[in-house]
């Protein structure tokens, strides 16, 4: 699985976690036995969209010729996961945010200028809690790259308007985190 498309499964798992009040234990087991694997046809822009953003991260590839590598510091960049690490990956990434969510929605409701959470729509609210949990919490996430994919998350779920609000709080979050 590409990043895009871990990012992708973890969006539609905290979504149906949060907005269908289901157990999590049970939410893995309907989702991973029927996933939803990409087609030819498949009209997902977002899982579709490659651009190299994550060249200084950390990729989930499994190398065959790992073997070649020469040195130390070369073996850091890789990480070899299977399929089956992936979705074990994603599982513990998706109760690892839900353990946070009170953490994570206060700083968004710390950020929101004269918004209320609850006025924020399910995706959006869903893509900014988990965009917000890759910037505080997962240290294989660039906070820019996190950012930018939140608001690629938002331009293929939510409405037209939706980017730019997801980019606003994030990037308020942002620069407050970096003190600039």
């Amino acid at each position: 699985m590409t990043f895009k498309e871990i990012r992708d499964h973890k969006f539609k798992l905290l979504f149906m976690y949060f907005f269908c009040k289901t157990d999590v234990n049970q939410l893995f087991l309907n989702y991973f036995e029927n996933l939803p694997y990409e087609e030819d046809g498949d009209d997902n822009n977002y899982t579709k969209y490659n651009l190299k953003t994550h060249e200084n991260i950390s990729k989930l590839v499994i190398d065959e010729n790992k073997d070649k590598i020469k040195n130390e510091s070369d073996k850091a960049i890789i990480i070899e996961l299977s399929e089956e690490d992936n979705i074990n990956d994603i599982k513990n990434k998706i109760i690892d945010i839900i353990s946070k969510v009170e953490e994570i929605d206060k700083l968004i409701s710390d950020n929101l200028e004269s918004w209320d959470i609850k006025r924020v729509g399910k995706a959006e609210l869903t893509i900014i809690r988990l965009a917000i949990y890759e910037m505080y919490y997962d240290a294989s996430i660039d906070i820019k790259v996190a950012i930018n994919e939140a608001v690629e998350l938002a331009k293929v779920y939510c409405e037209d308007k939706s980017p730019k609000f997801v980019n606003g709080v994030l990037a308020t979050i942002y620069r407050k985190k970096s003190n600039l």
